[in-house]
């Protein structure tokens, strides 16, 4: 098969994370393996652990789901479902699936403060890990040990203070990778109902 064309892509979600829809032109095609890539996409193509983002893309009366997004060299690729492609050069119109773009934004967020916790508490770094709805893992040379680091049994306490909010996912999410990363003991670990 020829080459295909290559498209620089302007990476929307490099400066708004928040963007939830978005307008583009196509600016490849590859119908062989049912993808495009678009002139500017907020979809982020996964890398650092991170999932990918899903969604739609709507155009000329058509919606296609989008199932993979991949960057290669200076295009994103949205992998399509939905019937026949939309022509070079179609002005489309693109949806993240904001619910678990969301959700992945504040696993990620927890992640972070979990990593300076094993750091602080434990004084082992976090060289890894992956990340995706209902579960995530991180890698470090302390992963379970028993060198004296104190790993094998993480405990520790949640203080929710001045929450004037009704969300709150996030610190319950925290709460579960928290309890998760716990070996074999997890009792020092507040339900959030307890820790207010």
């Amino acid at each position: 098969a020829p080459p295909l064309p290559s498209a620089m892509t302007l990476l929307l979600y490099q400066t708004d994370s928040y963007l939830r829809e978005f307008s583009a032109s196509v600016a490849a095609i590859d119908p062989e393996q049912s993808r495009l890539a678009l002139d500017q996409t907020a979809f982020f193509p996964g890398g650092g652990g991170q999932p990918h983002d899903l969604g739609r893309i709507e155009g000329a009366g058509a919606v296609w789901t989008v199932v993979k997004v991949q960057k290669e060299g200076d295009s994103v690729w949205h992998w399509l479902q939905g019937g026949a492609m939309p022509s070079l050069a179609a002005s489309v119109r693109g949806f993240i699936d904001w619910e678990r773009r969301y959700w992945l934004m504040r696993t990620h967020t927890a992640l972070h403060i979990l990593c300076g916790v094993v750091w602080r508490d434990y004084g082992a770094q976090v060289t890894g890990g992956n990340m995706d709805l209902g579960g995530s893992s991180t890698d470090g040379p302390a992963r379970g040990s028993t060198d004296g680091t104190g790993l094998g049994r993480v405990t520790g306490i949640l203080v929710v203070e001045d929450v004037d909010h009704e969300d709150h996912a996030g610190l319950e999410l925290l709460q579960e990778i928290l309890a998760r990363a716990a070996d074999t003991h997890t009792a020092g670990i507040a339900p959030f109902a307890d820790a207010r």
